[in-house]
């Protein structure tokens, strides 16, 4: 049930898109469900997220939040270690940027397997 960007969203006006560990821990107490996500905070700066929830006996990880351009280049990049214990819809705030262009916030769950979320991006924004 890991979704998949929606054809990184054409309108460039940013949002959240899902992805979990479902696919390797289908309980509820190893779940790790996550947001990424990318807004536009003010004229040309970018607000990066993450939107965590886990089960309260998750693995071990840290939560890397990056954003990348359409070039693949690392314009911000803030981690945090995943909370202790269950959470719900915990947000993390990533480094706000200033630029131009189209960005896409990159979330990892460094320490977590997962096999169907190769690319848990946001949709893009055009700053």
């Amino acid at each position: 049930m890991a979704a998949a960007p929606a054809a990184y969203a054409e309108s460039g006006h940013g949002g959240c898109s899902t992805y979990s560990n479902i696919d390797t821990f289908p309980d509820d107490n190893h779940v790790i469900i996550w947001k990424s996500c990318i807004s536009k905070k003010s004229n040309g700066v970018g607000h990066p997220s993450a939107i965590v929830s886990m089960g309260k006996k998750h693995a071990k990880c840290t939560i890397l939040i990056r954003v990348l351009t359409t070039g693949e280049r690392i314009v911000s990049k803030k981690s945090y270690p995943c909370p202790s214990g269950k959470v719900v819809n915990k947000k993390y705030a990533g480094k706000d940027f200033r630029g131009s262009g189209q960005y896409t916030t990159f979330v990892q769950m460094k320490g977590i397997s997962t096999e169907g979320n190769l690319s848990p991006r946001s949709p893009w924004l055009n700053l």
